[in-house]
């Protein structure tokens, strides 16, 4: 079964997309699970979570740390930005969500290799669908090091990179299923890397949203 654990929503400041138009391409072109995963913010989940759907809908929250993103997966309510990388983890866990570090060497919001050794992660995302291949090669390869499954997804802005990477897990049931299989290391990843003509734009669109949020990060 095919899971994008990483697409962003309108409630995301740096994304457009409708959650239920999210929802459905994700049905359109064969997802069995999503996770809408929002900047500090589980609004785009909370939107759709009722929605009528085949599709297994996680939630999660791409929490900004003092360090860099945190994936938090399955969460159920919001946890503060911008504490620590370590007390960001502890409040996750609180909740009996996976602390997940995505994208660990994208320079402008990835955590860094240090930052991802020196706490303990539920997974890594080994492949994200706007980073270069050497940097999804160098997470894959730092989350077989820290013996931590790896996780995929599209990190999609716009519709027609929702699927481009993904988690492939056994059969989940439900989304409290598809967290325990990760958490147990039941996964594998699937899907492409950001082309150099994808890379161009993504740095054209990140200046420019840089830009109007008053050269502030997210």
């Amino acid at each position: 079964m095919r899971f994008d654990l990483h697409i962003h929503s309108s409630y995301s400041d740096d994304s457009d997309l409708s959650p239920k138009k999210i929802i459905e391409t994700a049905e359109s072109i064969g997802l069995d699970g999503i996770a809408i995963h929002d900047h500090n913010s589980l609004e785009g989940y909370r939107s759709v979570k009722d929605v009528e759907t085949d599709l297994i809908i996680v939630p999660a929250i791409e929490i900004s740390t003092s360090g860099g993103h945190v994936m938090g997966l399955g969460l159920q309510e919001k946890v503060e930005p911008r504490l620590s990388v370590a007390e960001t983890i502890d409040r996750i866990r609180e909740q009996g969500g996976l602390a997940i570090a995505v994208h660990p060497y994208r320079i402008a919001s990835g955590l860094g290799e240090k930052n991802v050794r020196a706490n303990d992660w539920d997974a890594i995302e080994g492949l994200n669908g706007r980073c270069g291949k050497s940097n999804n090669k160098k997470a894959r390869a730092l989350a077989e090091d820290l013996e931590v499954p790896a996780t995929g997804g599209s990190d999609a802005h716009r519709m027609n990179t929702i699927g481009k990477a993904f988690t492939i897990l056994e059969g989940p049931l439900d989304w409290e299923d598809a967290v325990r299989e990760i958490s147990r290391g039941d996964t594998d990843v699937g899907g492409d890397s950001r082309t150099f003509l994808e890379h161009t734009f993504y740095l054209k669109r990140t200046i420019s949203r840089w830009i109007k949020r008053g050269f502030k990060r997210i």
